[in-house]
């Protein structure tokens, strides 16, 4: 396998080799900018280190600032003050401006517009049709003839991760060069990662779903055929960094069967990740926290917080901090013990598919490969569960928010974890606000709960068809504004009005119902097959906090009063602007889950 990495370290290396030799020459003119500036004062030693730095660096953005100005990309309204400022700046006898002429709305200016002018240098450097070849063709010289193999025997990828997984000649022959292909993962991102988020970033207009709640979307569904009608582009994470604790703690056998898994799974998306369309209609992209310590744990430290008010629900009683749950938990070390002080057994979910009493779940639990590594204790088990939820949930949201995208959930395990989250930012919010009834959760089916029909089994090449037909507005406008209106929505358009807001909800997704078999009724063909056949019965279901905070996971910072001071130093600067961007946004939250039902596999 190690001779197969060559090519995509070419291609990697080439492109660090471009960024680092753009960052070198600029490092470089910066450097002579500051030497030259500081030759020209009377008094050079007057002037330190940092100041002829960040003079240059002041010039450069000045520079950059005219260029923008001359090239049109700068606008400003008649009568703003910066206007004066701008007529004020001077250029002296050496042909340089006047840095002492230079207010501060100038310099503000100018590092605004430098900032948005790098951003688009860097996307210069790959655009991200080459980043995601570059990724998926990595994959398939990898892993193609297994791929081939599983195509051939009609398997999915958990059957081929699953046969083999078996033998130990196998699994050794997998596994060996396992930590060098992780390690090649994670230096192509970090060369990447970042160009990538700002092209997903910088897509604006359209729908983008962002998958969550699980490591990557079921082996079974191919998660744009669930819903890439319903979304213009949805963004999948590396499976392979999420499952850096399962290669670190996991026997042999279980990281070959998800090395492999991974691998082939990832391979269902590759014709529509490098589809020759307009809008993508599949994008991979690193999760920050796996790249980035500090984001890591500032997403535990939101999780921390939730899994208090969960395990408050849980066992009927308040939680000061998480050393006080986790030494309540430890105390609980027989099922027995724990059993007998949980309050609210609904709260007690490993998965939405174990049946039987709390009992047997978490005995269940205990022995699973999931949770056998790392706990022994059934309390450890219940809080360690809540903090692992809620930190995925946290993280799911504000990589949303991020993207400017609508979270989207296959698994209706992590979508009740996340409804739940939900929920307990609500209660924050009414305890802040006072205003009650700022939650809801509604599955977008009729009040009777029943199961609606909906475009859900699109094949993969019929979706890439319909995109380069041009048809996806054709099918909206069947299947009307229902989603993108509530994906959308704000907390400002609704008036608090539970019943309201379902009635809402409710007649979106009647009309959709209608707006289906109308569609139904047209027999329209793409790629050669009936859109007749596509549709399947399930559950698609929203959850909202209409908190009039700007995003979930986001309250707690948004809100000062929420925060307490000593915390604020301990949050990424990242999410700080993250957190300032939302404000003025006041967008509400949305999930949306994709769910068939069993009955149509």
């Amino acid at each position: 396998m190690k001779a197969k990495y060559l090519y995509e370290l070419r291609l990697k290396r080439r492109l660090k080799k471009r960024l680092a030799k753009k960052q070198a020459r600029k490092r470089k003119t910066e450097a002579n900018r500051g030497l030259l500036q500081g030759l020209n004062l009377t008094n050079m030693s007057e002037k330190s280190k940092e100041e002829i730095e960040y003079e240059g660096r002041l010039r450069r953005r000045l520079k950059i600032l005219q260029e923008q100005f001359k090239a049109g990309k700068v606008k400003i309204a008649e009568g703003l003050d910066v206007e004066k400022s701008l007529l004020a700046v001077r250029v002296g006898p050496d042909g340089e401006v006047d840095l002492d002429t230079v207010d501060g709305l100038v310099r503000s200016m100018a590092l605004a517009v430098t900032a948005m002018h790098d951003r688009e240098e860097l996307k210069k450097e790959a655009s991200l049709s080459e980043i995601q070849n570059m990724y998926f063709t990595f994959i398939e010289k990898n892993f193609g003839h297994f791929y081939e193999m599983m195509l051939k025997q009609n398997l999915t990828p958990h059957d081929a991760g699953t046969a083999l997984s078996r033998n130990k000649k196998t699994i050794d022959e997998i596994t060996k060069n396992l930590d060098e292909f992780l390690s090649v993962i994670d230096q192509f991102w970090g060369g990447v990662g970042e160009i990538a988020h700002i092209h997903v970033e910088d897509m604006h207009g359209n729908i983008k779903g962002i998958f969550g709640g699980d490591l990557f979307p079921s082996h079974d569904e191919n998660i744009a055929s669930k819903c890439g009608i319903y979304t213009d582009t949805i963004v999948l994470p590396d499976p392979f960094l999420r499952s850096k604790h399962i290669f670190a703690n996991y026997p042999k056998d279980s990281q070959a069967y998800y090395f492999i898994k991974h691998a082939l799974n990832i391979l269902q998306y590759k014709d529509l990740a490098c589809a020759d369309v307009d809008t993508p209609i599949i994008v991979i992209l690193p999760d920050q926290a796996a790249l980035q310590e500090d984001e890591r744990e500032f997403f535990v430290s939101l999780g921390k917080d939730d899994s208090l008010i969960h395990a408050g629900k849980l066992f009927g009683r308040n939680f000061e901090s998480f050393d006080e749950l986790m030494a309540f938990a430890q105390e609980l070390d027989t099922i027995e013990r724990a059993v007998a002080e949980i309050g609210d057994a609904n709260r007690v979910l490993f998965d939405t598919e174990w049946t039987g009493d709390v009992s047997s779940q978490l005995n269940q639990a205990l022995q699973s490969e999931h949770y056998k590594p790392f706990v022994d204790s059934p309390g450890v088990l219940l809080a360690s569960q809540a903090l692992g939820r809620m930190t995925v949930s946290n993280e799911l949201l504000i990589k949303s928010r991020r993207l400017n995208g609508t979270p989207i959930i296959d698994a209706p395990t992590s979508w009740k974890y996340l409804t739940w989250k939900m929920e307990y930012d609500s209660e924050r919010a009414e305890s802040q606000t006072g205003k009650h009834d700022l939650h809801i959760v509604r599955g977008l089916q009729d009040l009777a709960m029943n199961e609606m029909e909906w475009l859900g089994n699109i094949p993969p090449d019929a979706l890439i068809d319909i995109r380069k037909q041009g048809a996806m507005d054709d099918i909206r406008a069947m299947l009307g504004n229902g989603i993108e209106d509530i994906v959308n929505s704000n907390p400002a358009n609704f008036h608090r009005s539970r019943d309201q807001i379902f009635e809402n909800i409710n007649a979106a997704f009647t009309q959709h119902k209608k707006n289906i078999s109308e569609l139904r009724a047209k027999q329209w063909k793409f790629a050669g097959k009936d859109m007749g056949s596509w549709m399947v019965m399930g559950s698609l279901g929203v959850a909202a906090a209409i908190t009039g905070m700007p995003v979930w996971g986001l309250a707690a910072i948004a809100a000062d009063q929420l925060l307490d001071a000593p915390k604020l130093k301990d949050i990424p600067q990242s999410i700080r602007d993250l957190a300032d961007e939302s404000n003025k946004v006041k967008k509400s939250p949305v999930g949306m889950l994709f769910s068939v039902s069993k009955k149509n596999a």
